[in-house]
This record gives C-alpha cells, structure tokens and sequence, in this order.
C-alpha cells in the first residue's frame, strides 16, 4: 500500500519532531515539510525530528517555490538531512503561472527551468526526487519542459487533486458536477510519472483546502483513476484548517478521518 502524509505547515505548533509524533500516532506514514521550515531549523531540532521518523518509519517530503526562496541552499539541506536519514521521498515546487487571453490560468514552467536544473543537479544521484506541482499537464507545458525528464531521471510531477477540480471548471467555476470523463481524461493524459498528489477538496468554486471527505471534488473517481494507471506514490492530505474555516476543537478528528477516508478510497 502508498504511503499517505500529511502536509504539517497547515497545522499549529512550532517543534517539528512533536508534530510529526502527533500525526504518526493517527496512523500516517508520511509527512510533508514546507521547504520555509529549513531555514530555521536547528541541528538538534532536525536530530529529534529524525529520531521520530525513524521511531515510526515515516517517509518525509518537502514542499515550496523556487523563484522567491534560497532553493539551491535548501536543496542542499534535504540531501544532507537524506544522506544521514534516507527518510527523504522528493521536494515538490509550485510553478508560476498567468492567465490567457481565454481566462484560462496556464503553468509558465520556463520562468524556473534555469532554477530547477541546479536543484536537480544538487539532488542528482541521492535518490530524492524533484517534482513539479501540476506541470506538465497541458500541451504547453510540456513544450517548455521538453526534454527535462529525459535528461534528469529524478524529475517527476506532483498532481492537485483539489487544484484539479478548479482547473478542469476553467475558466468559469461553479459547483455543479464535472462532466463525466473529465477527470479521467486530466489524470490518463498526465505526460510524467506522478510521484505524489495532494489530496483535498473544495465546492469548485473556490482554493479552500478543506477535508477530502467535504464536498465536492470526486475523490473516489480520481481515487479509482489513479489506482487503474498503477499510482504508488505519496498521498499527502493538504486540507487547511484556516482556509476552510474549520473550528480548532475538530481539527484532530478531522485528520483522523481524513486519512481513513483516503485510506478506504485507496
């Protein structure tokens, strides 16, 4: 079975290794760090975090941007911390992007390929994988990045679950349900091997990060999509408690559904 995560930056508390205690004791064997998180995390705060990954074979990915951040420096430090570990699955980015002349929000993976080869030449040969978020998914995409995968045996694609159910209502969004095989087209036509998704939900009309088990991302037909293309990568749960507005005293049963939800979807 896939390992399913949890991405922790959502969530409050300051320490890593308590946090990553907290959620393994749910039962998830993953968990995801946003990349930020690195650049103040201290040698004995990395140790304890270790230590609990280990205690509960937790498998660890990273996430962030490429453009505004120390990348180069970062990515240095999650091959360190996988060298001394081997707990480190991939860091994912975010790629920019802008909207069309048709309203339609478009990927501009040319604006960090310069970037993200330094990166993949930081990761090359440690068995991290680097992948990007939701790119290539169209024609255009895949034409900036051309040739990159070929060349870089690490490089791979994280899929949006939730960002898809906005992206396939472009580029006028509404809460109705998507058309019958929309979703399978998004996911078959995928051009890389996806590595990771980020699981979460919301009513199509709006980013809101809520539970998977919310209204109204198909989950269970992306879940059968993913299983029928042979999908065995990290699940990473990305529901925001503070974008959907979630009460703090529902948070924990929240997370605690929400793997089993994901789970029995799986």
């Amino acid at each position: 079975m896939s390992r399913i995560g949890i991405a922790i930056w959502n969530f409050e508390g300051e320490r890593l290794g308590p946090k990553l205690r907290w959620f393994a004791e749910m039962g998830y064997t993953a968990a995801c760090i946003n990349n930020r998180a690195l650049d103040s995390l201290s040698d004995e705060e990395e140790s304890e975090a270790a230590k609990v990954t280990d205690e509960f074979d937790l498998a660890l990915t990273f996430h962030g941007g490429l453009l505004d951040t120390p990348a180069i420096a970062r990515a240095e430090r999650i091959v360190r911390w996988h060298k001394r570990t081997g707990r480190i699955a991939c860091t994912s980015y975010d790629v920019p992007g802008a909207f069309n002349a048709e309203g339609f929000k478009r990927k501009q993976p040319e604006r960090i390929v310069d970037v993200l080869k330094d990166v993949l030449a930081v990761v090359a040969g440690t068995g991290v994988r680097v992948l990007l978020e939701d790119c290539p998914i169209f024609p255009e995409d895949v034409e900036q990045v051309e040739g990159l995968a070929e060349k870089h045996p690490g490089l791979g694609i994280l899929v949006d679950l939730g960002h898809m159910n906005l992206r396939l209502r472009d580029p006028e969004p509404d809460s109705q349900p998507l058309r019958p095989g929309a979703i399978e087209a998004y996911l078959k036509g995928i051009p890389w091997k996806i590595s990771e998704i980020h699981v979460h939900s919301n009513n199509g009309i709006k980013d809101q990060h809520a539970p998977p088990y919310a209204p109204n991302a198909d989950l269970v037909t992306a879940a059968r999509v993913l299983s029928e293309i042979g999908f065995d990568g990290i699940s990473t749960i990305e529901f925001a408690p503070g974008w959907c507005g979630m009460p703090p005293e529902e948070v924990e049963h929240a997370c605690r559904r929400s793997l089993e939800y994901w789970r029995g979807l799986l």
